[in-house]
């Protein structure tokens, strides 16, 4: 049984660790709260966007874009998403796991990729294994606009010059504060979705100078959009995960600390009960 002092240095020692777990919690909370509010702006944005864009692509076949162009895959561009950080759970492994599987998958179809992971986490753990383009690295630490549009040209350019022939993002969707869903998502090439279309018919939509012009003025800034919320959807997910893991973290601490105050309660009751035992044995033999 371990002694009064080592059981009470465990107890302070976790007395201690337990205010840096709150502590982060609810840092962690506030954080989530702002950027969910963040994020919550940039998707409506984004579906706006996505609703114009789409809407001057439907029934323009003979428009000859080629971000809209499918192609047989030969290469594919990877972007894994994480988070600079850890001490979020699984969030970190399950996008490592799901970017190796991807990985695997696309080489057994002879596929060559192309890795662009953004986050240290996800960047520190692929390029041990793996070569890959540090150009994302850092667009979770404060993304901005600016950041995402030169990652975006950076994507566009080569898609458009051939060095890959699709544009694949994965990244972790919030569906609750608890729970959090990784998912890949086909950034290039662009494919419109069918429910954000409008009900004006095409022939009725006027585009000046012209619908070829305006769409190749207006695509590089909805896929800026989509990218910027996908990182600001990523980042979510990786606040309310880490105020989960801190929550999980605390409980495990309290239920550790009772049992280790029980323990200490205990050993000391054994102790003074022991020395009484001595003092009175003691006294008997005296007499």
């Amino acid at each position: 049984m371990a002694s009064l002092k080592e059981t009470k240095n465990r107890i302070s020692s976790v007395q201690n660790t337990l205010k840096i777990t709150s502590a982060m919690k609810m840092v962690a909370s506030a954080k989530f709260h702002q950027s969910q509010v963040a994020a919550k702006k940039v998707h409506n944005y984004e579906q706006s966007m996505l609703m114009l864009l789409n809407n001057l692509m439907e029934g323009r076949d003979e428009l000859d874009f080629v971000f809209a162009t499918e192609r047989p895959v030969k290469r594919v561009a990877l972007v894994p998403i994480s988070s600079d950080s850890g001490l979020c759970g699984s969030f970190n492994s399950n996008v490592l796991k799901m970017a190796e599987e991807q990985i695997e998958a696309y080489q057994k179809e002879g596929i060559e990729l192309i890795l662009f992971p953004v986050g240290e986490k996800i960047t520190h753990s692929l390029r041990q294994t793996y070569p890959v383009q540090e150009d994302g690295r850092h667009l979770v630490n404060k993304p901005t606009v600016e950041k995402c549009k030169a990652f975006t040209g950076l994507l566009m350019k080569g898609f458009q010059a051939g060095s890959y022939d699709k544009v694949v993002f994965l990244y972790h969707h919030l569906k609750t504060a608890t729970r959090q869903v990784l998912s890949d998502e086909v950034m290039l090439p662009y494919t419109p979705a069918e429910k954000q279309l409008s009900t004006v018919k095409p022939q009725e939509r006027i585009t000046e100078p012209s619908a070829a012009y305006f769409l190749r003025s207006l695509f590089p800034q909805v896929l800026c959009t989509r990218i910027y919320n996908a990182i600001s959807e990523s980042l979510v997910a990786e606040f309310a995960a880490r105020m989960t893991a801190m929550q999980i973290a605390t409980d495990n601490g309290n239920d550790l600390l009772r049992d280790l105050t029980i323990l200490y309660n205990k050993t000391r009751q054994q102790t003074i009960t022991s020395q009484i035992q001595d003092l009175a044995g003691g006294r008997i033999r005296r007499e």
